[in-house]
């Protein structure tokens, strides 16, 4: 029975200040100076010292839309009884009613939305999660890529769409598992590769705008067998072979073209990525230019490389002996290397040299002389690959200027040593 009766609890009129009556156990009752009368339910969980106090929804009253004095006792035994269980029901309701809200807002954001849409915001939108970076331009260009239409040539062949062009005018509050599947079939008949980092950035686009789909093929949720699995992809490396490696170098030494000779034996000799040497107008990508040379000292930094860090060349003799011959009688802000259309002696030397190395190539031949002659740790920074998932590299081993540029120049003297043979 309530302590109160609804005749005494009537008789209680606003007052200057607020103030509460205990209509029953672990109920009040709240009266505002302009009459609102709030429900409060108090409540102890069990294993819990800490007293939680419940507003209910209602107000008292008589009136419809408001709570009676033995539906809100009544109430209050039911939270409380769940209380002493263990079970804090006010904490899952309010959890279960910011779902829905948050479940409502996300429909109306998806109302009208495209994968085509979806995707242009999450490029512009995104930041990565360990230092709130934005996408490289690079990688905002592949991904937009996957929904273009495939352009034509001037002889009028017409390339392949993007990746994702079949389902870019699909809504993402229609799309469906099956949707998702036939895609992946589709582009799986052309490339595996292609298809897994079609899956990637869908699967990323999706997450980032919180669409469910039913019994989607790349959420976690969804049992193992069907699921889409995504392959981690595998490098192919094609570095110059070790017998012909001395035969490439002597070829780039008589090369026609000694301003694009240069520029590969160059990346040859520090492993760079040739984008981060000749830069990229696309991708907005700046050139090694004569001012970022430190001759005097030896070295040169990219900045803002793939990985979002800056990047110091430490340059060996050869190396070094490049830099300075291509800044002599030029202003700090010309290029390093003002080559136009390098691939023409990059065949002539193939050609003289029989090999069929290209530009990425470089990089893997100088990762497959590093890997004979240097620690893994001082190979992953020559490399400028991320620590990130290494503890140790990351956090405990330390490199000295000293230790790399001898790991730099003992590359250079092994391809140099090939030559003389």
């Amino acid at each position: 029975m309530p302590l109160l009766t609804v005749k005494a609890v009537d008789a209680h009129k606003p007052r200057a200040q607020p103030y509460k009556l205990t209509l029953d156990r672990g109920l009040q009752l709240r009266i505002a100076p302009d009459g609102v009368r709030t429900l409060l339910v108090r409540y102890t969980v069990k294993g819990s010292a800490v007293e939680r106090q419940y507003r209910l929804p209602q107000e008292y009253g008589e009136a419809p839309g408001q709570m009676k004095l033995a539906a809100a006792c009544a109430e209050a035994g039911r939270i409380r009884a769940l209380a002493r269980d263990g079970v804090d029901w006010p904490a899952q309701e309010e959890a279960r009613l910011r779902a829905e809200v948050a479940a409502r807002e996300c429909a109306d954001r998806q109302d009208g939305l495209t994968m085509e849409k979806a995707l242009r915001e999450y490029v512009e939108k995104k930041r990565r999660a360990k230092d709130g970076l934005p996408l490289k331009a690079r990688t905002k260009a592949d991904y937009l890529g996957m929904i273009e239409a495939g352009r034509v040539s001037k002889t009028g062949r017409k390339f392949a769409d993007g990746n994702l062009f079949s389902i870019a005018q699909t809504l993402l509050s229609k799309l469906t598992a099956q949707d998702i599947r036939r895609v992946h079939t589709e582009l799986a008949k052309r490339s595996e590769r292609e298809a897994a980092y079609a899956m990637q950035v869908l699967r990323a686009v999706l997450r980032w705008h919180g669409v469910v789909v039913a019994a989607n093929p790349l959420g976690r949720e969804t049992a193992g067998r069907d699921r889409i699995v995504i392959t981690v992809s595998q490098g192919n490396p094609s570095p110059i072979p070790p017998e012909r490696l001395g035969a490439w170098w002597r070829a780039s030494a008589v090369a026609p073209s000694r301003v694009a000779a240069d520029y590969y034996r160059f990346q040859l000799l520090t492993g760079c990525r040739g984008g981060e040497i000749h830069g990229n107008k696309r991708h907005g990508y700046e050139p090694i230019k004569v001012g970022d040379v430190d001759c005097q000292g030896g070295k040169l930094v990219l900045r803002d490389t793939k990985n979002r860090s800056d990047h110091k060349l430490l340059l060996s003799r050869q190396a070094l002996e490049i830099a300075r011959r291509r800044c002599t009688g030029k202003k700090p802000e010309d290029p390093l290397f003002p080559i136009v259309d390098a691939r023409k002696t990059l065949a002539w030397i193939n050609a003289r040299a029989g090999t069929s190395v290209q530009g990425h190539g470089l990089r893997a031949t100088f990762a497959s002389i590093a890997e004979e002659l240097v620690s893994g740790g001082a190979l992953k920074r020559m490399l400028n690959h991320a620590t990130g998932a290494d503890v140790t590299l990351g956090h405990y081993v330390g490199k000295s200027e000293a230790q790399l540029r001898a790991a730099w120049q003992s590359v250079a003297d092994v391809i140099e040593a090939t030559a003389a043979v």
